[in-house]
């Protein structure tokens, strides 16, 4: 029985591991395509000069592809690793056209500022989420109702308010929420490894590391959005 647990938990540790290595490789490549996304001016201001006169339209784009992208991921997981890690870069990809814009407005010192901030407040809470016995999935209807009400008040703030306070606040809830999601996520993969076959475990480690690399993201730009102002 203990030998047996031994496996279970030296197991879960790999997988857990490989779903971090994961998130780290899906952040770097993210964050690299959105830069070099940035540098093709030729390409890129057109898709964002359509994104500033279409904002509803734009916001809504930017919300379903990648979600149909996440849906793709999960479908393909069950059958081919390599089909689940190209819908996995291809997501990444059509979400690095979110982080385009941040090289426009912010300096490199503060992009590297709230990268940092971001990579600390990460592994803390990930390193809870992973450590602690609480059970945290009465969390999880508070910060789906409060990300629905975030998503909400961000369209109307852009569409109506058009607030610079209220963008404030809106970033502030933000880091509550995500910094919550990565908790969350972090203990869900001891559910999720306990409920897939150790066959497609590569795959689900990338289809689980999805939800940590948008927490990453959402907090990082809501870090950018508050400290991000020295450009």
């Amino acid at each position: 029985m203990q030998s047996m647990e031994k496996t279970q938990t030296s197991g879960f540790a790999k997988f857990a591991s490989l779903v971090y290595l994961y998130t780290g490789l899906g952040i770097t490549f993210w964050m690299l395509s959105a830069f070099a996304l940035s540098k093709n001016q030729a390409f890129v201001f057109p898709i964002l000069q359509w994104t500033a006169r279409h904002g509803f339209l734009s916001f809504m784009v930017m919300l379903i592809v990648p979600v149909m992208l996440i849906y793709l991921c999960q479908a393909m997981a069950q059958r081919s690793y390599f089909l689940t890690f190209v819908c996995y870069l291809a997501f990444l990809f059509a979400l690095s056209f979110i982080g385009v814009p941040l090289f426009f407005a912010y300096s490199a010192t503060a992009i590297m500022r709230a990268l940092a901030i971001s990579s600390v407040t990460f592994i803390v809470m990930a390193g809870y989420g992973y450590l602690t016995k609480t059970n945290l999935m009465s969390w999880n209807r508070t910060l789906t109702v409060g990300l629905i009400a975030v998503i909400v008040v961000s369209l109307l703030n852009l569409l109506l308010f058009k607030s610079s306070l209220g963008q404030l606040l809106i970033s502030v809830v933000t880091i509550i929420l995500f910094m919550g999601y990565i908790a969350l996520d972090s203990q869900s993969l001891k559910r999720i490894y306990q409920t897939v076959p150790s066959s497609s475990l590569g795959a689900i480690a990338l289809v689980a590391s999805v939800n940590l690399v948008l927490d990453f993201i959402n907090l990082l730009t809501s870090i950018l959005a508050i400290f991000g102002n020295d450009n």
